[in-house]
């Protein structure tokens, strides 16, 4: 037997087919050993667990290069607490999370509604601002400074910034620097279905703030805005809200001299506030709703704005640029709603700001997966161009692009099982963790073995 072995052994064929099958089997184990650590899910860890941002309060995430080139991202929890923490890019590691404001303490559940998410500023000295808000209670307008540039360890004392005389809910907080330093701040004043957007300026880095000025009034009905700002260019684009249907039409306005003119895009000048019969509608959405969810500007000030229109089971994302003489809009792709038919909550959509004619979207697969989607002809048609999440078992929805992203972490966005109302707050996103490029391994996938 050992003689006939050897002459196997010694034999130029068998050693052959014995090498492949040895590298066969190498190949099946360490595939295997691969596989299991993307898919083990235990090993790895989401930006934030039991977390959520808003698409109106934006930015959420910022990369800053200073001392540091670092990512920071901030979210509110399910209990209530306003939390950040940042991204080293360059040794490739998360930061703790910090808490920056524990709002459950004062406004019980009423802070744990999504909306309360916060958005950020960060000075050209490494400061960080934020601001939020607590959706129902009156008056809760707030703002907080990092007490040492480029650190979050440390806030000065939460500062109340509401309008005096004005008692009555904010929301939304969107805070732009202008070319001359002065900080912008646009919000929301009022509820869903009666409410007004309003600006107001500080030239002190938010230590004080001026009057503030209504910017949209469509009387008893409510607006959901948001902002653009390059340069001294200010592009706004919002859609009204009405009980049926929930949201209608896409509007916009322009002012090229950081908020002291106000016109449409062919250049006819607005008188402040723009009421309904004075705005310029970029969309008519007739009898079914819309939902704005993204504006940016190219470097010659043309605007772009996405937004998602129609309920299930037509849901579609929807592309409108200014074609020189009039508005125009494309279909970029169908999709599905996030939660509540009625309510409207889609997965969501952003523009790629360095490339207009690239956008993020929340595509419906099995699930609602973030995918990449581009066109090559100035935006008439649309195809998909990478897949950043597929597979998974929970929804992916609310992305937010890194405002000045580096490759490697361009995108932020919310996973998990969104629940939506509960107890009167939108507050049901205790299984939704905040996931990114880096971080989307840990996301549950149907491909991973139990």
């Amino acid at each position: 037997m050992w003689k006939f072995l050897g002459k196997i052994l010694h034999s130029p064929r068998y050693i052959s087919a014995f090498f492949l099958v040895f590298i066969l089997l190498c190949f099946l184990y360490f595939n295997s050993k691969n596989s299991q650590s993307v898919c083990a899910v235990e090993e790895l860890s989401p930006v934030a667990s039991s977390a959520i941002f808003e698409w109106f309060q934006k930015p959420a995430a910022i990369r800053f290069v200073g001392k540091y080139d670092r990512t920071y991202i901030a979210w509110i929890n399910s209990d209530g607490k306003i939390q950040i923490r940042y991204h080293d890019n360059k040794e490739n590691k998360f930061s703790p999370i910090y808490t920056v404001d524990d709002l459950y303490r004062e406004f019980g559940i009423e802070a744990q509604d999504d909306h309360n998410a916060p958005s950020l500023l960060i000075l050209p000295d490494g400061r960080i601002l934020i601001f939020y808000t607590v959706h129902d209670a009156n008056g809760a307008f707030f703002m907080k400074q990092s007490t040492t540039i480029e650190d979050i360890s440390s806030w000065t004392v939460r500062k109340n910034i509401d309008d005096p005389g004005s008692v009555m809910p904010y929301n939304y907080p969107q805070a732009k620097r202008l070319s001359n330093g002065n900080i912008l701040l646009f919000y929301r004043r009022g509820n869903y279905y009666n409410s007004d957007e309003y600006l107001k300026v500080s030239k002190d880095n938010g230590t004080t703030w001026e009057k503030p000025t209504q910017l949209i009034d469509f009387s008893s009905d409510g607006v959901y805005a948001l902002v653009f700002v390059k340069g001294d260019a200010i592009h706004i684009t919002w859609n009204e809200s009405l009980v049926k249907p929930p949201r209608k039409n896409i509007y916009y306005m322009y002012s090229p001299d950081g908020g002291v003119a106000w016109e449409k895009k062919d250049g006819t000048l607005l008188t402040l506030p723009v009421t309904r019969n004075s705005a310029e509608v970029v969309f008519d959405s007739k009898d079914d709703p819309d939902y704005v969810w993204d504006i940016v500007a190219d470097n010659e000030n043309n605007p772009f704005i996405v937004f998602a229109y129609k309920k299930d089971p037509s849901h579609e994302f929807r592309f409108a640029q200014w074609d020189g003489g009039s508005w125009t809009t494309n279909t970029i792709t169908t999709s599905a709603q996030l939660y509540g038919n009625d309510n409207f909550y889609s997965g969501g959509i952003v523009i790629d700001p360095r490339n207009v004619h690239n956008v993020y979207l929340s595509k419906k697969r099995e699930q609602l997966e973030i995918e990449r989607w581009a066109s090559y002809d100035g935006g008439r048609t649309w195809q998909q161009a990478e897949v950043i999440t597929n597979n998974s078992t929970v929804d992916n929805f609310r992305m937010q692009l890194v405002e000045n992203y580096s490759d490697a972490l361009r995108i932020v966005w919310a996973s998990g099982i969104y629940e939506g109302l509960i107890n009167g707050q939108w507050m049901g996103f205790s299984k939704v963790d905040i996931q990114s490029d880096i971080t989307k391994q840990a996301i549950p996938n149907k491909n991973c073995s139990p």
